[in-house]
């Protein structure tokens, strides 16, 4: 915008010497009369540099959790990072909470607010072979009983903890990365659940984050690792939240890493009022990707535009 306007002084300056003062006042009355109508128009942009990809004049709060998961640790530790570092160069200002550190008392007050959370980790979800059903431990994230802890003791806080405790920003992403039940398959050794199992178990584990006075719009779930960028998806202008979970993997040969589409299930929850659950299940190897909420919610409103 500037260097146009910049460069009209210049030439006018020059035509003014030539062609006198007279000239000169008539430029400029042209040039005032041009800015006014253009910005009455509504066609002049005002770019700030650090300006994001959505025009956001404040860094949307991302909080990523990676709890302690046994042999699959150093791994979710790595999936963390990776995801951490996107959100980062997509915009958003990024807590990071990763095992050994990754406690209830460091956990809690990091996700007040949060517009963004991202959890790896261990997943106790219902149906499962584990009874009774209880939202004590199950449908929430497993953390690190004390700092220091090993990988292979962790402490459940479910989903009757996070509707007491958690309070995050209108309209939140949440997305349940590896953990078992979240997406619908359950456990490594398991047999592929039924449909019915399936939805069962993504409707359960969202329940709470969906809840009025937790406020997440959706919670994304992937029990296998995804080639998408989501963090970067996030950010782009007018998505909406079944857009971007139907993004397509960037190595197709990985399997069930992106968006499959070949038999998606649609069912409306019967856990939280309104929402709609999208199962996109592969044809042998079951349910891992799965979405829960708002589908039509857009990066815009959850950015609270």
């Amino acid at each position: 915008m500037h260097g146009p306007i910049r460069d009209g002084a210049v030439h006018a300056t020059t035509k003014a010497a030539a062609y006198g003062s007279a000239f000169r006042q008539r430029l400029t009355s042209i040039l005032v009369m041009a800015f006014v109508a253009t910005v009455a128009a509504g066609t002049m942009t005002f770019t700030a540099p650090a300006e994001q990809t959505l025009g956001a004049t404040r860094a949307p709060r991302a909080v990523v959790i990676v709890g302690p998961s046994s042999g699959s640790t150093r791994e979710f530790l790595a999936e963390g990072r990776l995801f951490a570092n996107q959100a980062e160069r997509a915009g958003m200002k990024v807590k990071r909470l990763f095992h050994p550190r990754a406690t209830w008392a460091r956990v809690r007050p990091a996700l007040q607010g949060a517009n963004l959370v991202v959890y790896f980790g261990h997943g106790n979800g219902w149906p499962s072979p584990y009874g009774p059903f209880q939202e004590a431990t199950k449908n929430g994230f497993a953390l690190n009983r004390y700092e220091g802890a090993s990988p292979y003791q962790h402490v459940y806080y479910g989903g009757n903890v996070i509707r007491e405790k958690v309070r995050l920003a209108p309209n939140a992403v949440v997305i349940l990365y590896r953990a078992c039940y979240a997406a619908g398959n359950g456990e490594e050794w398991h047999r592929v659940p039924s449909r019915s199992v399936a939805l069962r178990r993504v409707d359960n584990f969202a329940a709470s984050f969906l809840h009025k006075d937790v406020r997440a719009g959706v919670v994304m779930a992937y029990r296998t690792k995804q080639w998408v960028n989501l963090a970067a998806a996030l950010m782009r202008p007018s998505k909406t939240m079944n857009s971007i979970f139907r993004i397509s993997s960037s190595k197709p040969g990985w399997r069930m890493s992106g968006w499959m589409g070949r038999r998606d299930i649609y069912r409306e929850s019967t856990r939280t009022r309104g929402a709609y659950i999208h199962l996109d299940p592969h044809p042998t190897a079951g349910f891992s990707r799965a979405i829960t909420g708002d589908l039509r919610m857009t990066t815009r409103e959850w950015m609270g535009r």
